[in-house]
């Protein structure tokens, strides 16, 4: 289960998510979903590697939730 502190439409296809897991702040991406999530979701994800201009940070791949 993961809080999610904020969420945005990014290319109107896809949701850029800041989240906190198991009490630590992540950025997560979830491509093809538009729908807003609740405060508090179940979130099925894979790790993987933001590069961004230069800086690398861990983010989680969203490929669904329980709701």
């Amino acid at each position: 289960e993961v809080e999610v502190l904020s969420q945005r439409l990014v290319g109107e296809r896809h949701l850029s998510l800041k989240l906190r897991h198991q009490g630590e702040p992540v950025d997560g991406i979830w491509f093809g979903h538009t729908d807003p999530l609740p405060g508090r979701v179940l979130l099925a994800f894979r790790l993987d590697v933001n590069e961004w201009k230069g800086e690398r940070k861990v983010q989680f791949l969203v490929e669904g939730a329980q709701l």
